[in-house]
């Protein structure tokens, strides 16, 4: 009799266990205010874990940490590579609110958050995501489709990052944004990182268009895809890569990138290194120079220690050039030499540009810092090729986030969507693609 009590006494209390969840758990929703600057933002907690979503600043489900709670105080961090935030609160009544500090702002910076729970559950997507590996030429390329669940075949995207090591959980948000506009969508970590195979350090601009002809291929074998309205989505080496990759396949109909260099990576690191090495402009001359000469210098055949020697001289004769890609003490390796870092150098986008025969979209924001948007702009326009449409957005840098200069905006304000991009971009699938 006693066991029997003491077992029911223990179903009740793991019944009980299941049914009344950490008051943490589930959707919270709400802003952030800043100064009077206000973007939304979205928490989602379980089992100690939790993310962050805003679509002002173009984040979804982004990984938060060091989550702790008790009594009814909270605590959590979400950190970039650029900035740390950290969130200290209070949760009341399925409320949470507090205050917000940014690693290395202004302590006169007043910022705070309030949420309201919105469910205990997190909100159902418009999508399903399908995890799969994509077979390319030596590789597999670790992918997710995002697809609405919808009868009606359709059109399909395949995304493009920009140079680095980057996972597909950097292009979550705008996998999410399409997805909801109707498109089937397919990311994919870049070689070489994430689950994917293959070496990142020796890829060629070659193996990166490789990869995004074979995602392209999986899309147009999906019976739910519209073969007629296939595109590729690139942002900054992605963007300039585009029309590369579709000289070598006939699938897409359509490009929209964003931010992306016309001519070669030469041009976009001498732009970038000629801010970066100081405000004077005969430094930053110097830099642009002294990265021209390194192209130049490998499309004349120079092998990996002349290139290494010509930057460590150049940097120790300007003490400026620390600040840039061609640092002092580099080292330069035989097989690194001859990935797209370096060798890419030799490479020439602008035919491929000026060549375009699909409709697409350029982005390009005047306060970019990575690239010379205004000449690229140029560039395209004297194309006069009406399959491409160019839109330059005010206040926007690289990311088409609104931009960050005392000098010359005295409003402190999120790095957020920079005004009109999204809506822009919708409008614009909306008339080309989706009619």
């Amino acid at each position: 009799m006693r066991t029997k009590t003491v077992m029911t006494l223990f179903a009740v209390l793991l019944l009980s266990s299941c049914t009344n969840s950490h008051p943490m758990t589930g959707n919270w929703v709400g802003s952030m205010e800043m100064n009077g600057k206000v973007v939304d933002i979205s928490l989602d907690f379980n089992s100690g874990n939790g993310s962050l979503s805003s679509k002002d600043l173009m984040l979804l489900d982004e990984a938060i940490g060091n989550v702790k709670y008790k009594n009814g105080n909270i605590s959590f961090s979400y950190s970039t590579s650029d900035v740390n935030f950290a969130f200290e609160g209070k949760v009341e009544n399925e409320k949470i609110y507090g205050t917000v500090t940014i690693q290395g702002m202004p302590p006169a910076l007043k910022i705070s958050f309030n949420l309201l729970k919105k469910s205990d559950t997190f909100p159902a997507k418009s999508y399903s995501i399908e995890k799969l590996f994509v077979a390319g030429k030596g590789v597999k390329l670790s992918a997710e489709i995002f697809s609405p669940q919808t009868e009606k075949l359709h059109p399909a995207l395949v995304l493009l990052q920009g140079s680095g090591g980057y996972l597909k959980s950097r292009v979550f948000f705008d996998a999410d944004f399409f997805a909801n506009l109707g498109f089937e969508v397919l990311i994919f970590d870049k070689r070489g990182n994430g689950e994917s195979t293959g070496n990142s350090l020796t890829a060629t601009y070659n193996d990166l268009a490789d990869d995004a002809i074979a995602c392209l291929e999986t899309l147009k074998n999906r019976k739910t895809v519209d073969k007629r309205k296939i595109g590729l989505w690139g942002i900054s080496q992605g963007a300039m890569l585009l029309p590369f990759i579709v000289s070598k396949t006939d699938i897409p109909t359509f490009l929209i990138a964003v931010s992306p260099e016309i001519t070669s990576t030469v041009e976009g690191a001498a732009y970038d290194d000629s801010i970066r090495s100081g405000n004077s402009p005969e430094n930053g001359h110097i830099a642009a120079e002294s990265h021209r000469k390194v192209g130049e210098m490998i499309r004349d055949g120079s092998d990996h220690k002349e290139v290494e020697t010509f930057i460590n001289q150049n940097a120790q004769k300007y003490s400026f050039m620390n600040r840039t890609a061609l640092y002092p003490n580099i080292t330069i390796g035989k097989e690194e030499f001859e990935g797209l870092y370096w060798r890419g150098r030799k490479e020439n986008f602008y035919p491929y540009w000026k060549n375009l025969n699909i409709s697409t979209l350029v982005l390009l924001g005047e306060d970019d810092v990575i690239l010379n948007a205004v000449r690229n702009k140029t560039l395209i326009e004297a194309f006069h090729n009406k399959k491409i449409e160019i839109k330059m957005f005010s206040r926007a840098n690289h990311i088409m986030k609104k931009s960050f200069n005392p000098a010359i905006y005295p409003d402190f304000d999120w790095p957020r969507a920079v005004d009109g991009y999204l809506d822009f971009v919708g409008n614009w699938v909306e008339k080309k693609i989706m009619k």
